[in-house]
């Protein structure tokens, strides 16, 4: 029987999350206050924090694999050159050790451990805390909400109570902390089926035919595909093609509603309206954002930024095997900030 753990915190965007290894293949999203707590369906974790809000901003992570011998990495990525001497937690300075490594990419600076000893005694120094500063502008990583989302990952990871959590730390041995779970597998293929120009206007004629209720009730622009986006049309197997509708165009990014239509007779093309793992109250996929597909791997991707920096969004990926399309890939942030565009927790992943 499956058992369910018991919760003890306000969790924003969080589903109901099972203990111990049943819960492998259960991504987790959860938010507790200026910081996230992400684990993927192979239970790796990550707590990130940072301003919400604030553009080009430092932010910290914590990223640690599931199992027993798993060692927790801890970076801090600061979009401003900086040195190790320039952190402050609370008014008083960092005092980070030969563990922490220094490194610089174009305007990016990082720093990082994953010294078992470093992480224990920079966690012992900030637990109290309420915010890191950074450089001469003191930008602000705040740390409400840091103890509350590495619990999390401790608890999704059977690590409380043991000898390798985080935060509530005990006796128990790191054997006791199951073992990583296998991912699934996807198969990737080339689709060497192709459509004449008449046949692909012929399915994207049937679609727009029968899902007009579907683009009313998304309040898709009549004029998308005058505005950048464009209607297309892919084989997918000798039965099905994918078909892609233009319905909105935003001020950076367009979305288009997906159908598989059946390639022959009169067959009523079927919305794809996938249910990603994004966490409490967030329903079914419908508007494709930035949609493509790559005929070489049978995949179709999305992109979708948040706001126009890219430091928020959803991207994801669907890989088409045995005649259905299959979640390869799901990257999710929620909260906009951080130091890199396009730099969001994986909730799902294969192999």
């Amino acid at each position: 029987m499956k058992q369910l753990c018991k919760r003890t915190s306000a969790i924003l965007l969080a589903g109901t999350v099972l203990c111990g290894p049943a819960s492998a293949a259960e991504p987790s999203y959860d938010k507790y206050k200026s910081w996230l707590a992400v684990c993927d369906n192979g239970l790796k974790c990550e707590a990130k924090g940072f301003e919400d809000g604030t553009i080009s901003s430092p932010d910290m992570r914590f990223i640690r694999a599931p199992g027993p011998d798993a060692a927790t990495e801890v970076t801090i990525s600061v979009p401003f050159p900086v040195g190790l001497g320039d952190f402050y937690a609370d008014g008083e300075p960092l005092h980070l050790g030969s563990s922490w490594t220094l490194s610089r990419d174009e305007d990016l600076t990082t720093i990082s451990t994953s010294d078992p000893a470093a992480v224990r005694e920079f966690l012992s120094d900030l637990r109290n805390d309420a915010k890191i500063e950074v450089g001469d502008d003191k930008a602000v990583i705040p740390l409400d909400g840091m103890v509350a989302a590495l619990l999390h990952m401790d608890d999704r990871q059977g690590r409380v109570g043991g000898v390798t959590a985080l935060i509530k730390a005990g006796n128990a041995s790191a054997s006791k902390v199951p073992a990583a779970p296998a991912l699934p597998v996807v198969h990737r293929r080339k689709i060497e089926i192709s459509l004449s120009d008449a046949e692909g206007q012929r399915l994207i004629a049937r679609v727009m035919g029968a899902g007009k209720a579907l683009f009313e009730s998304e309040g898709c622009q009549a004029d998308a595909a005058n505005e950048g986006l464009n209607a297309e049309v892919f084989p997918l197997d000798a039965d099905h093609a994918l078909v892609l509708i233009p319905c909105i165009m935003g001020a950076y990014q367009g979305s288009s509603l997906a159908f598989i239509q059946p390639m022959k007779g009169d067959g009523v093309p079927i919305p794809f309206r996938p249910q990603l793992p994004l966490g409490k109250g967030e329903g079914p996929t419908t508007l494709f954002v930035e949609p493509g597909f790559d005929p070489g791997t049978g995949s179709l991707q999305i992109s979708g930024r948040g706001r126009g920096v890219g430091d928020c969004g959803l991207s994801a990926e669907w890989v088409w095997d045995d005649a259905k399309f299959k979640l390869a890939d799901a990257s999710f942030q929620s909260s906009c900030g951080g130091s890199q565009a396009v730099d969001w927790p994986t909730l799902f992943r294969t192999r």
